[in-house]
């Protein structure tokens, strides 16, 4: 993969991809470390295999994949009290933690992680159902029912103001 062509695939997709992350993990470092090793998994892919049929695909899985994994380490490090550090916000994610928003990210940390990821990637990348279940590994039909749930369950989180 050139340089040229990675670059504009980061300057296209990188914003979106790191977005999405923070949506999922609620940690806005953290997301931008998920999506840079995408990218350069991307590179490691592309220059052993050639390039895979849809690189932004490639990427949006591998960072939800990525979610996937941090959140996991994140769980077993709180169940064992080891204290997690908490990185000042850049004003973006000052912006984003305002006072509205943050009774919405309580209400998807309330989700279950399926639920949470096929409402961002419905809603933030408006990503269809065959979309979706492609970067899940799971059916259109568990795409289908999870997203009816999770909107039910959000609405019950918010306190039907959804």
């Amino acid at each position: 993969m050139s340089r040229e062509a990675l670059s504009a695939l980061f300057h296209e997709h990188a914003r979106t991809l790191v977005r999405t992350a923070v949506l999922l993990t609620n940690d806005e470092e953290l997301s931008e470390e998920l999506v840079q090793d995408a990218f350069l998994g991307l590179h490691r892919r592309w220059r052993r295999k050639g390039p895979p049929e849809s690189p932004e695909a490639y990427l949006r899985t591998s960072v939800v994949n990525a979610c996937r994994s941090a959140l996991r380490r994140r769980k077993v490090a709180e169940r064992a009290a080891v204290p997690r550090l908490v990185p000042d916000g850049s004003a973006e994610a000052a912006v984003l933690l305002r006072e509205e928003r943050a009774e919405v990210f309580a209400a998807l940390d309330g989700l279950s992680r399926r639920q949470r990821e096929v409402l961002v990637l419905r809603f933030f990348l408006d990503l269809d159902d065959q979309a979706i279940a492609a970067t899940l590994g799971v059916s259109r039909g568990t795409v289908s029912s999870t997203v009816s749930r999770a909107l039910r369950a959000l609405e019950d989180l918010l306190g039907g103001r959804g």
